[in-house]
């Protein structure tokens, strides 16, 4: 039984790159290609001249050619001397290939969610009019482990030189990351499509794969609010940051532009608005999540966006983001700010298995004097989450507990299921 939940638990797809790093933050592996010595750069040519195809059958020559040594009982050979030729000859026609001036530009978002599909729109132009060439075969970069793609760009028979010609590939990715995914390449392919010449290259491409936020449809904070004196640069005029307290009359000093014309026509005495002074609902967001699973921390990270993305939607401000011993400053809501900042932090969180709370509390002593309530996210409770939680509230900052597939002293309790399959959660 214990060796069936441990068969269950590898990830197989991710042992198939073992050897590259599994940082959130990922480089495309073509970075460190061409190699540095002599039989590497020769092997990396050789390996580049073919297409997809073309590497198919030099597999299948190579197979042929081990079941063909025994020449005296068998003519499997003569199969081997085929794909050799074929291979042999596609190299030749391949060498006198030339790619015209052309340029290749990748149209991709900046950014998607986790599982849904990706469109790369990939666009050739010749930069001078000439005479028509071989079709061009263009070649999509090196994926991650946890990225597959779902169709290839289609070969492009003829590429004009004001319109040009577009195509398109799609992936789909199932982690989150902030992905260099390295450069599309074009290149002429011999009628048979085996071989490929030399090629023209894209910029690389970047691409963020963020959490999908979960579907937090309420949230019941403290309605404390801070005064935030001077106000906050860009903050939309809603909620009490900009009320009307009422009309009195003119004092030395005060500012002309608050005069009031209709008062003071009235009244025949100068008059000048009043307004309150700005108030805000500072909030923010930790997530201490690391001591279980992986499937429950991607579920945690899922929730922490949701809970952004619903406090973007209201009145507060949502200023500070913490993912274990790292803290992000931000400030969002109110028109201050996009959700695609806090999802680009989460698109690279990892997880902290060792994190000392009490240093976190001293390092987030400088900004608790500003915030209102703090929403603690965790997958566990121990008496050092519970001393964290005392330290936050001495700031006179409330808490805020809820707990991923665990219950939580004075909390809510999320099941890590409802956040897979998107069910509407309510806190």
């Amino acid at each position: 039984m214990r060796a069936v939940k441990i068969t269950t638990q590898i990830n197989w797809a991710r042992l198939n790159y073992v050897l590259i790093p599994s940082a959130r933050r990922r480089v495309a592996w073509q970075e460190a290609w061409p190699p540095s010595t002599r039989i590497g750069k020769a092997i990396w040519r050789f390996y580049g001249a073919f297409t997809r195809e073309g590497r198919l059958v030099f597999v299948a020559c190579l197979l042929t050619g081990a079941f063909g040594v025994d020449v005296a009982h068998t003519q499997v050979y003569v199969l081997f001397c085929i794909l050799a030729g074929l291979l042999f000859a596609s190299l030749v026609v391949s060498r006198v290939l030339r790619v015209p001036e052309i340029t290749v530009r990748v149209h991709a978002p900046p950014r998607v969610y986790v599982g849904d599909e990706v469109v790369f729109a990939i666009e050739c132009q010749r930069r001078e009019a000439g005479p028509p060439v071989a079709p061009l075969r263009i070649e999509g970069p090196f994926l991650p482990y946890f990225g597959r793609w779902m169709s290839r760009p289609r070969t492009l028979d003829e590429v004009g030189y004001e319109e040009g010609a577009r195509t398109e590939a799609r992936a789909r990715f199932s982690e989150r990351g902030d992905l260099t995914l390295g450069t599309f390449r074009a290149s002429a392919i011999v009628p048979l499509g085996l071989a490929a010449g030399p090629y023209v290259e894209s910029a690389k491409v970047r691409l963020r794969v963020v959490p999908r936020p979960a579907n937090v449809v309420r949230l019941a904070t403290p309605m404390a609010q801070k005064h935030q004196p001077g106000g906050v640069a860009l903050a939309s005029k809603t909620g009490e940051s900009m009320d009307l307290l009422g009309v009195r009359p003119y004092r030395p000093g005060d500012r002309i532009r608050d005069l009031s014309a209709r008062t003071w026509a009235r009244t025949g005495t100068p008059a000048v608005r009043e307004y309150q002074e700005e108030y805000f609902t500072r909030i923010g967001v930790v997530l201490d999540c690391g001591a279980a699973g992986e499937a429950t921390y991607e579920a945690s990270v899922s929730l922490v966006a949701g809970i952004v993305a619903h406090l973007g939607r209201g009145e507060a401000l949502i200023d500070l983001l913490v993912n274990g011993p790292t803290i992000h400053t931000l400030t969002l809501g109110r028109s201050l700010g996009f959700l695609d900042q806090a999802l680009d932090f989460l698109a690279v969180a990892e997880r902290a298995k060792d994190l000392d709370r009490a240093k976190l509390l001293t390092d987030l002593g400088p900004h608790l004097a500003q915030l209102s309530c703090v929403v603690l996210v965790v997958d566990g409770w121990d008496p050092s989450r519970e001393e964290l939680v005392r330290g936050v509230e001495r700031f006179g900052v409330r808490v805020v507990r809820v707990g991923v597939g665990v219950d939580v002293p004075l909390g809510t309790q999320v099941p890590v299921a409802t956040l897979q399959a998107g069910e509407p959660v309510a806190l």
